[in-house]
């Protein structure tokens, strides 16, 4: 999937211009630099496309809708335009080139397979975990960073299950945990050794005997929730202020509506009221941003692909300014 921009700044290339192989692409310096220090555009609630007015109830769910249960399909109809926060699935992401994916695990009454959840069901993890094993084969240069954020209705046995799913899916492709993030950059992980998966699983059932996942703390994520843009930018200027100097950081651009607002606006939805809302501003406060020790990393978004993936284009030319500062020493 060709992409063409017009992101070129003084002699700097435009970056984005094929977002299918943008990592592939980057200048060598950018390949040593660590992927911690890169700018990296990622998806909220990833892989919630597959729901539909035909999903039925997550354990996500908040307790306030699952007392509305009574009210079937129509309470679906309204709840799938507030929890669907993506258009596409893995594959037709990593083509428009989102590098991140943030995972919400949940298990199913009477079903023996793991599910994508966002208060309704949405698609199974294994074929989510296959769409990007089978892109990572055919591009060997490209890396994605997997964040198992929340899980639902789990217990030691489900964790077990899923931390399996992973290691046989990606198995040679995960780049072990290492509590020394520098020397990971994608010339280390791709071409000298062949890594392409970093996998962060936020759970203590992932502490003991699995060398292949990453913990929590290295990539704070911190959360806003909020759907003031105002209160959103100060949050997020604040946290990439104190990010750690050493470790990955996610800054997450998103507006998260409360109970209150999504009945205020029952016939709208997510991506009309926050989405589309937050767009232009978010344009803004990425231009002002810049990669590096104490600059922004991995950035997310809801609905990646709103104007011509504009968001995307964004966030890779971020690293344009490494590649100028360069230039200036």
């Amino acid at each position: 999937m060709n992409n063409v921009g017009s992101y070129h700044v003084d002699g700097v290339p435009d970056l984005s211009e094929d977002l299918e192989n943008w990592m592939s692409r980057l200048p060598h310096e950018l390949k040593q630099t660590p992927i911690i220090y890169l700018a990296i555009p990622g998806s909220h609630d990833s892989f919630t496309s597959k729901i539909t007015s035909d999903s039925e109830l997550a354990p996500d769910a908040e307790d306030s809708i699952k007392k509305l249960s009574f009210l079937g399909s129509l309470l679906k109809v309204f709840l799938v335009k507030w929890s669907r926060t993506q258009t596409y699935m893995a594959h037709d992401q990593l083509i428009r080139g989102i590098r991140y994916f943030d995972l919400r695990i949940g298990t199913r009454s009477g079903n023996q397979d793991l599910f994508i959840v966002h208060a309704l069901y949405s698609a199974a993890v294994q074929s989510c975990l296959d769409e990007i094993s089978a892109f990572l084969d055919t591009h060997t240069q490209e890396v994605v960073i997997l964040d198992f954020q929340h899980f639902y209705g789990f217990t030691q046995n489900e964790h077990d299950r899923l931390m399996q799913m992973i290691n046989k899916t990606f198995g040679t492709k995960l780049l072990p945990y290492n509590q020394h993030m520098n020397y990971v950059t994608l010339e280390y992980m791709t071409i000298q050794y062949r890594y392409q998966v970093i996998c962060i699983y936020r759970s203590d059932a992932a502490r003991f005997g699995q060398p292949l996942l990453w913990p929590s703390r290295s990539f704070p994520n911190p959360w806003p929730n909020t759907v003031s843009k105002t209160y959103l930018y100060e949050y997020l200027h604040n946290g990439l202020k104190n990010r750690p100097a050493k470790l990955g950081y996610i800054t997450q651009c998103i507006l998260t509506p409360p109970g209150w607002y999504i009945f205020k606006n029952l016939y709208s939805s997510l991506k009309k009221k926050c989405a589309i809302k937050l767009e232009e501003s978010r344009s803004n406060w990425i231009e002002n941003q810049s990669p590096g020790e104490g600059g922004m990393n991995i950035i997310i978004a809801d609905f990646i692909e709103l104007s011509d993936c504009k968001y995307v284009k964004e966030v890779v030319n971020v690293n344009q300014k490494l590649i100028l500062n360069n230039k200036r020493y």
